[in-house]
């Protein structure tokens, strides 16, 4: 059975960001795992219910293992480190070395170079996974993988999240997405369920709309393709392959 890891930095991250290939592995027959390193404890709450960091944190797990349920991935490990502060803990890296080599899985996927929009969250646990895979044994086998948004696609988030990337800002709003990319997985066949995945992280949608949380147009550009960079700055034939057994 082949496995797909993903390591994502708060919930609804794996939904935006590579749902579609998550479920079309899942209905594969692959064995889908999805470890979330913070639980988004500090962020805002969109349909009414109780505030505060622990009842915040606790809604949003819940949701995250929604999600996976829907997309036939096995429910959710949680790391629980603290939202907004991922890279000041020291453990970080050794704890997602130990997961990757656990896991042994065929291809990991976390978020790229540029974080979907820079959040320093998705930075460090970019930094972590790709650090952890680096140094790790040259027998492992299998292919690190990064999603590829559309150029500018995120720059409207980008731009909310200014104030925490420095000065001048790290990465630069010229970052944030590529056109270039190595893999493209077709997600037409699962759209609807992709959908269904972001739907289910309902706190964070104002109006409960999937639509409502990012500009218009936006989800609608992540429903029908998923593209990857390979981290190794190539593409590799046997990932290549392995992807393309995926179609329905």
């Amino acid at each position: 059975m082949a496995r797909l890891l993903a390591f994502i930095p708060h919930p609804d991250d794996e939904s935006y960001s590579f749902a579609g290939t998550l479920a079309l592995a899942a209905k594969a027959g692959w064995e889908c795992q999805v470890v979330c390193v913070s639980s988004g404890e500090k962020g805002k709450r969109h349909d009414g219910g109780p505030g505060g960091r622990e009842a915040i944190g606790a809604v949003r797990e819940a949701e995250l293992r929604r999600s996976c349920s829907l997309l036939g991935a096995k429910p959710p490990a949680f790391l629980r480190m603290p939202d907004g502060a991922v890279s000041a803990v020291a453990l970080g890296p050794s704890a997602i070395a130990g997961l990757i080599d656990r896991f042994a899985s065929e291809i990991v996927v976390t978020l790229g170079h540029d974080g979907a929009y820079g959040h320093p969250d998705h930075l460090a646990v970019h930094r972590w996974v790709t650090g952890a895979w680096s140094a790790g044994p040259a027998s492992r086998g299998g292919t690190l993988l990064y999603p590829v948004f559309p150029h500018g696609l995120f720059l409207p988030q980008w731009e909310k999240c200014r104030h925490m990337l420095g000065e001048p800002p790290d990465p630069p709003a010229e970052a944030i997405g590529s056109d270039s990319f190595h893999y493209e997985v077709d997600i037409r066949a699962v759209r609807e369920t992709k959908r269904a995945s972001i739907a289910a992280h309902r706190t964070q949608l104002p109006g409960g709309d999937p639509e409502g949380l990012f500009p218009p147009g936006v989800v609608s550009k992540l429903l029908a393709v998923e593209r990857f960079e390979d981290a190794s700055g190539k593409r590799n034939e046997a990932t290549a392959e392995l992807l393309a057994s995926l179609a329905p």
